[in-house]
């Protein structure tokens, strides 16, 4: 047992201190040993297993001896009910995937292959028994191993045989060591399939993470972000739907708003993100004040940095599956500025992942390099378009120029600079030939592309239209739309974006909008698709909002403020306390320094009702012998607004 606990921590020691040099990681004895015979011994190569890559068979060859041991001695322990036995079994496995999971390169493979081969050889199912066990000891052990091994094949398994046992522990929320793996393994469950999140959902496990949400357990923490995330990521509508009904956008926010942990933030404006791009729910998600914390965030991190901390977290460090990262695809394609910012962000992070494992191929095959190139290209934020750069540099693809937005003014040489970078380069002759410039491009038709231009493939024009309405949806049209009816088609629907030109050229405004007819939409501003039509005409039925005057919008409830940001934490779940009981609340987000606050802040907590500080340790020192009253603390405490403090 001693000698066990001091190769464990050696290996412990070898793994941090190396874990920036060469070496990168710390390999398991068995490893080195084989890497070392591969290497110069002279030993014959055994036979691959199909389908098995040569290096990873090398490592398991060593590996799986000492799993199927310590699998007989869990069953052997457990028909004997010898509980320290069952416990070294469970260390011992727990030990053996744990060094798998860090290899590099191989390690996904390496530790997929033993998790799998721990469910075929009736571990999994010895482990879902265990967390039934009356030994408390056991059933913490046990949950913390079978949240490391639930690969995709082992989440079906648990999904079919076992999730009544998760559900079970998720009753046991005041127990904050079981909380440690419950959340975890919710977090890996989350990512089976929309039913499985539908059962969970419907049996407590959203309620569960909802509550531990307001501890302070950076573990659990984390694994209640990621399992948020993915609950909004892979359960679907209902399931988004039933996030927004028990106020996880709100709750979101004291996880957003940590100031200790990225990877918990990251993944909290992850799941807020998501939700936002659900137009069902948009606006409830918006309420919650979650949303703005995003973009800041994002623009505040460096994506190498994150990547690192996520190689150091062993349950991060081989990164996502094509089919994970497929699902960051449509916040990248989607309307929100803080999805593209998130989406892209997290991309280029995937790409510093897999450009060290020889597999950024995965980008193109999933679709994702066509998609940042647009972003690249008509994007007019810094922040998402930066990410979007830096992304395709480190994937090794081509990084394409930003389009000007101001497409009505375009030039010849503007268009045929656009076609060579939507693809469309063998057509530039003939467009500079006609004399297209940024009018006729904005106007032109399928038939027109046949005819005119040559574009004889019908394929060709889709592809070539279904361009141009990217172009449209993105493009500048203030120098020919004084009415700004670009705004009003977005509020509709922001694809609608893409008949703003075809409305301004007709000579549509605010003024005559309303006696517009279906047919003058399809005849004279060229909308073809009817349901856009109705949509439109429903839309301007509707009564105009108000128009802003001078008067100061409605104040706050509550103005809820911080001093250090030691005090971030409390302030947030003090937020988010009062906003689910129906209180409107401004905290604010900035630092503040004495005496260089802005005059809209002192505004905003004339305005609010109710004036909340959290103080915590040393919070007043520098209003002591502040006799002058020029610390902003004394100069809010001042004021005469009958403001409850």
């Amino acid at each position: 047992m001693l000698l066990s606990l001091t190769l464990f921590l050696w290996r412990l020691y070898r793994h941090f201190s190396i874990m920036f040099s060469s070496e990168r990681l710390t390999v398991p004895e068995y490893v080195s040993r084989l890497q070392r015979g591969r290497s110069g011994s002279g030993s014959e190569p055994k036979a691959v297993s199909p389908g098995v890559r040569a290096d990873v068979q090398l490592v398991l060859d060593g590996a799986l001896p000492a799993l199927r041991c310590a699998i007989q001695r869990l069953k052997s322990s457990h028909e004997t009910s010898d509980s320290d036995e069952t416990r070294r079994a469970i260390a011992e496995l727990f030990q053996l995937v744990e060094e798998a999971w860090v290899l590099p390169t191989v390690g996904r493979q390496v530790a997929e292959d033993i998790c799998n081969r721990i469910r075929l050889d009736g571990g999994l199912e010895l482990l879902l028994q265990l967390q039934q066990n009356p030994a408390l000891e056991i059933t913490y052990e046990s949950a913390k191993l079978l949240e490391q091994i639930l690969t995709s094949e082992n989440r079906d398994y648990v999904a079919r045989m076992g999730l009544g046992v998760v559900l079970n522990l998720t009753r046991h929320q005041e127990d904050a060591q079981l909380a440690r793996s419950v959340s975890g393994i919710l977090e890996h469950m989350f990512k089976h399939t929309e039913e499985t999140s539908v059962h969970l959902i419907s049996n407590g496990a959203l309620d569960a993470l909802l509550f531990w949400c307001r501890g302070t357990d950076p573990t659990v923490l984390r694994h209640c972000a990621v399992a948020l995330a993915n609950c909004a990521m892979y359960g679907g509508h209902r399931c988004q739907r039933w996030m927004i009904e028990k106020q996880a956008a709100e709750w979101l926010f004291p996880l957003a708003f940590s100031k200790e942990d990225e990877i918990i933030r990251f993944h909290a404006c992850l799941a807020v993100t998501v939700l936002a791009a659900n137009r069902e729910i948009e606006k409830e998600v918006v309420k919650s004040g979650t949303l703005e914390l995003v973009e800041p965030f994002i623009a505040s991190l460096d994506p190498d940095d994150f990547a690192r901390s996520l190689l150091d977290s062993s349950d991060n460090m081989q990164g996502r599956t094509a089919a994970d990262l497929q699902h960051f695809l449509p916040l990248l394609d989607g309307t929100r500025l803080e999805g593209k910012c998130i989406a892209a962000f997290y991309l280029c992070v995937e790409a510093s992942i897999k450009s060290r494992q020889g597999n950024t191929k995965i980008f193109q095959e999933i679709g994702a390099v066509q998609s940042l190139k647009k972003m690249v290209m008509y994007s007019s934020n810094g922040t998402a378009c930066g990410l979007a750069k830096r992304a395709l540099s480190v994937m090794g693809e081509e990084v394409p120029r930003r389009i000007l937005s101001c497409v009505p003014n375009w030039k010849t040489c503007e268009v045929r600079t656009w076609l060579q970078q939507v693809g469309f380069s063998a057509y530039c002759d003939r467009f500079q030939e006609l004399q297209v410039d940024g009018d006729l491009l904005l106007n032109i038709t399928d038939q027109e592309l046949c005819h005119d231009l040559g574009m004889t493939a019908g394929l060709s024009r889709k592809r070539f239209l279904r361009d141009l309405c990217v172009l449209k949806t993105y493009a500048n049209y203030s120098t020919c739309d004084p009415n700004n009816m670009a705004d009003w088609l977005v509020e509709v629907d922001p694809r609608f974006r893409q008949y703003t030109y075809g409305l301004v050229q007709s000579g549509v405004d605010r003024n005559n909008f309303k006696s517009l007819t279906d047919q003058q939409l399809q005849n004279d501003c060229h909308i073809d698709n009817g349901v856009h039509r109705a949509k439109i005409l429903s839309a301007n039925n509707k009564p105009l909002k108000p128009c802003q005057t001078d008067a100061q919008p409605a104040g706050p409830d509550v103005f809820i403020s911080y001093r250090r940001t030691t005090g971030s934490q409390l302030a947030s779940l003090l937020k988010v306390h009062l906003q689910v009981r129906g209180y409107s609340v401004f905290i604010d987000v900035e630092k503040l320094e004495a005496g260089k606050f802005e005059d809209k802040l002192i505004q905003s907590v004339q305005r609010a009702r109710n004036f909340i500080l959290v103080l915590s340790s040393n919070a007043l020192d520098k209003c002591m012998g502040d006799t002058d009253m020029k610390d902003w603390v004394h100069k809010v405490g001042s004021f005469q607004f009958f403001c409850i403090v």
